[in-house]
């Protein structure tokens, strides 16, 4: 199976980027085309739908106000704490009032819930969500077992 590609003109007219910030965000690190980066004059760009909905997002928060450094900077932290090249693709992501909260997988396996744009990468939610799965799984354990138990009683 192939998988589609788009060239970076293609991209800049589907999402209204120009080329020049494309080509800025790919040397800088804000987003990097998946399927082939540029490796000198004559090679060309290659972006994924996954790319293209990454695209979309960093639109998005543009829209609501957010400067490319700010957004460079919540990308950063998140590929930090997550250690993952590409977190866009991997994070839930939820804009708020001036701030950028995050649901991911730290590099120790943890889902956690941060502030993308505080420089540690400050936790919001200092509870594990693993943890709370497990606990809801106990739980739901427990109730088919009381059930049982009542109809046995009755």
């Amino acid at each position: 199976m192939t998988l589609q590609s788009y060239t970076t003109i293609e991209v800049a007219q589907a999402t209204g980027f120009s080329i020049r910030q494309l080509d800025y965000w790919a040397q800088h690190d804000l987003l990097v085309p998946s399927i082939q980066q540029s490796h000198g004059p004559g090679t060309r760009k290659l972006y994924s739908v996954e790319d293209l909905v990454q695209l979309q997002f960093i639109r998005q928060l543009k829209r609501y106000g957010w400067s490319t450094r700010k957004i460079w900077k919540a990308v950063n932290t998140l590929r930090a704490v997550m250690n993952d090249p590409n977190p866009l693709k991997n994070a839930v992501l939820v804009h708020g009032k001036g701030t950028l909260i995050a649901l991911c997988k730290t590099k120790e396996g943890e889902r956690i819930m941060l502030d993308a744009l505080n420089a540690g990468g400050q936790q919001v939610l200092g509870i594990v969500l693993e943890m709370l799965i497990e606990e809801a799984q106990q739980i739901a354990g427990g109730i088919g077992s009381s059930e049982r138990i009542k109809e046995t009683v009755q």
